[in-house]
């Protein structure tokens, strides 16, 4: 099935199928763009509690959560829509052998990065591929439940 234009937009912030409405809990508040996980239920069971995606701490129990990216900024404490997929339009994507390579969970940046280069260390996490190779109007899909490439 192609993605079509109307389900996917770029760098988006309206909510389209992939939508989710979740619970910051990671101490901190949440960029747009950035990859979280998810980290269990809030009291009520209304939302989905998320933080973060840190893949250079992670526990045991949470490195199979389900991942999603912050389709907008979430407060800390505060209620927002991460998505399923999300396209980034206009960065660094000249480290990627070509279009198609996977972008990975970043291990060397701050929880909830990604990057086009392959991490040097640890056990890399794929999240998404490049769409476009460029050195200032890369485009990157993240999708980082679905199973990118080999492991």
């Amino acid at each position: 099935m192609a993605i079509k234009p109307r389900r996917i937009k770029a760098n988006t912030t309206t909510d389209y199928l992939g939508s989710w409405q979740v619970m910051n809990e990671s101490g901190a508040d949440i960029a747009k763009g950035k990859l979280v996980q998810v980290s269990g239920v809030n009291s009520s069971g209304a939302f989905l509690l998320v933080k973060l995606l840190d893949v250079g701490a992670a526990s045991a129990a949470l490195v199979d959560a389900p991942k999603f990216v912050a389709g907008m900024s979430i407060p800390n404490g505060g209620n927002g829509s991460v998505r399923e997929n999300y396209i980034v339009t206009g960065v660094d994507t000249s480290a990627a052998a070509a279009v198609g390579s996977p972008v990975y969970a970043s291990l060397n940046a701050a929880a909830g990065g990604w990057q086009v280069a392959a991490p040097g260390s640890g056990t890399p996490t794929k999240v998404g591929i490049v769409l476009k190779k460029d050195a200032a109007a890369g485009v990157v899909l993240l999708a980082p439940q679905a199973r990118v490439g080999a492991a």
